[in-house]
């Protein structure tokens, strides 16, 4: 799997996922990020958004993430 990222509007968060995997390890920082991981690594980043300089509607067009 390449890395693969969404983008949900509801709740304002980006995910980025690196490669399949479980949860082994869950780093979760003040409702802003959570960092999933297990043995073999990190697999799964989630951001939380503050806000955007532009319209990430179109720059999510051009970097191939899916908006939900």
């Amino acid at each position: 799997m390449t890395t693969h990222a969404t983008y949900d509007r509801r709740a304002d968060v980006l995910s980025i996922k690196a490669r399949d995997g479980q949860p082994k390890y869950v780093v979760v920082g003040r409702g802003t990020f959570v960092i999933f991981a297990d043995d073999d690594g990190i697999w799964q980043i989630d951001l939380e958004t503050e806000s955007w300089d532009t319209n990430p509607d179109e720059i999510f067009k051009k970097m191939k993430i899916d908006a939900t």
